[in-house]
């Protein structure tokens, strides 16, 4: 775009972020009504994916915040008494100033914060707290009259354009080598759905997808799909398969943000009993359960007395019977099964020993303060931690290392070493990244309890570990609601079933993308 145009476009946002004082171009209806210290203030809002996001712009103006904003950059600077919060729009990092202590800190979201043509969005749910430190009281909602989003980002809107689909899906069919791959992209958006097969025809039935049958357009059938017929009535949309009698078996996973249809070949399975191929080392074929902590490390202690390391047992135990009896081509490794205590660097040494092709390292969180607070499930990659939370947290689970009797194996994780352990694990990375995705949807979807997102630290357990790898930290022991969650039968089964889903998910991205290397 040429340099007049570019200025064009910032003098007019600006000009909508100064003048129009919040004027948001979905309804006059699309609000929040807030309480601060007993003062009210309505300001403009959208749901996106079942998440409220409010004006910036508006909560200063409501609440009578200084504030600037650089509207080429889609920054906005909200100043408060004792703090300035400085934000960027697509970013999940944001910048809190304390004017009292002249100090700076990095906060990630979960989410990043959106833009839209008269501001910027933040995540309601997950700025409350930040929200509250910065006003110094208690940040309350008192009502909520919001629509989803219809908007989208320019290419967002070309990608809507090219796949002409209400619902922004995109539709791909590839044959593979052992069956057929249908994706529909953007299928989260489609909500809940059901599969069936019979007499050769898959049925997929999205509830409340409205699906444009131009969707097929460009999509004739391949592989082991013979026929395709979309059909909508009534807001419900049917997805009609007719498959070829190689069939042998087939899985429809919701994938992140995709649904996947795996259609796998009678022939191929046939053929690939006589045959060794070189790639099959590589397959999904071990996964790695590492239950943190064990024997005389009890790991965090929360309300009303529950030792972490049994939480941890128990998940990992019921994740690898439902691995078993459902996935009996998977070899399932602990690297404890009872309670005994296992040194960091031999739990990495395990899983690389059995080839291992994840390795997912099961914890629960706990702030030293009982009764508070802070909850919810979260995810993590190896990576430095941006955050003093995630650092705090890392130091925590590094912290076994005490236990150890030569704890000098272990380097100090400074920002040197984690270059040369990232670029270790940068070939794992894509795939520890893809996984972390898919286990975040898949407890929003599933579980009674919050996800805070994918995060990153440093995990002297995860360094170890030469393979796509994540951390988990099932919740918050110090919380009481998150305790008695992660101590009952039922939650402990529902984290499980989650957990258990989210690697069959993987499962058939990492060996779709193998197959084809």
């Amino acid at each position: 775009m040429p340099v007049r145009k570019n200025i064009f476009f910032a003098i007019l946002l600006y000009l909508i972020l100064v003048l129009s004082g919040g004027a948001y171009s979905q309804t006059e209806n699309s609000k929040v009504a807030l309480s601060v210290g007993g003062k009210e203030g309505k300001v403009s809002a959208f749901q996106k994916g079942g998440i409220t996001y409010i004006s910036a712009l508006e909560l200063a103006k409501a609440y009578g915040l200084g504030y600037y904003v650089n509207p080429e950059n889609a920054k906005i600077e909200l100043k408060f008494k004792g703090h300035t919060l400085k934000l960027t729009a697509k970013n999940p990092f944001v910048v809190l100033y304390n004017k009292e202590t002249n100090k700076s800190e990095t906060i990630q979201l979960p989410l990043s914060s959106q833009i839209k043509e008269n501001g910027i969005y933040l995540p309601l749910e997950y700025t409350t707290s930040l929200l509250n430190r910065c006003f110094g009281e208690d940040l309350s909602v008192i009502s909520k009259n919001t629509k989803e989003d219809k908007q989208t980002t320019e290419s967002e809107e070309k990608e809507e354009e090219k796949s002409e689909s209400k619902v922004g899906l995109n539709l791909v069919i590839d044959e593979k080598a052992n069956g057929t791959l249908l994706t529909l992209k953007g299928g989260v958006k489609l909500g809940k759905y059901t599969h069936t097969i019979n007499n050769g025809i898959i049925k997929i039935v999205f509830p409340k997808g409205d699906i444009n049958p131009s969707l097929l357009k460009h999509n004739s059938p391949k592989g082991l799909i013979k026929k395709i017929i979309l059909e909508t009535e009534k807001g419900e949309s049917t997805l009609s398969l007719s498959i070829d009698k190689n069939l042998s078996t087939y899985e429809v996973i919701n994938s992140g943000n995709d649904i996947l249809v795996t259609m796998h070949n009678k022939t191929f399975r046939e053929k690939a009993k006589n045959e060794k191929n070189e790639k099959d080392k590589w397959f999904f074929d071990v996964i790695v359960l590492d239950p943190g902590h064990g024997g005389k490390d009890p790991g965090a202690i929360g309300v009303n007395n529950i030792k972490e390391k049994e939480i941890n047992l128990a998940l990992a135990l019921k994740i690898g019977r439902l691995l078993k009896e459902n996935m009996p081509e998977v070899k399932v490794v602990y690297t404890r099964s009872t309670d005994n205590f296992v040194e960091l660097y031999k739990r990495g040494k395990i899983a690389n020993e059995n080839n291992g092709k994840l390795f997912i390292s099961i914890h629960c969180n706990s702030v030293p303060k009982k009764n508070t607070g802070p909850n919810g499930f979260e995810v993590y990659l190896l990576r430095p931690g941006r955050t003093e939370e995630a650092i705090a947290i890392a130091e925590f689970e590094n912290s076994v290392i005490k236990f150890e009797d030569n704890q000098d194996r272990y380097q100090k994780l400074t920002d040197e070493n984690f270059i040369l352990v990232t670029m270790a694990h940068s070939s794992y990375m894509r795939y520890s990244e893809k996984f972390a995705e898919i286990m975040d949807n898949h407890v929003r979807q599933g579980v009674d309890i919050a996800s805070k997102g994918v995060k990153q630290a440093g995990f002297y357990v995860l360094v170890g570990a030469s393979m796509p790898s994540v951390l988990v930290e099932a919740g918050f022991l110090s919380n009481p609601k998150d305790a008695a969650f992660l101590k009952s039968e039922e939650g402990q089964n529902q984290l499980a079933e989650a957990i258990f889903k989210s690697i069959k998910s993987f499962k058939v991205y990492y060996d779709a993308i193998i197959e084809n290397e």
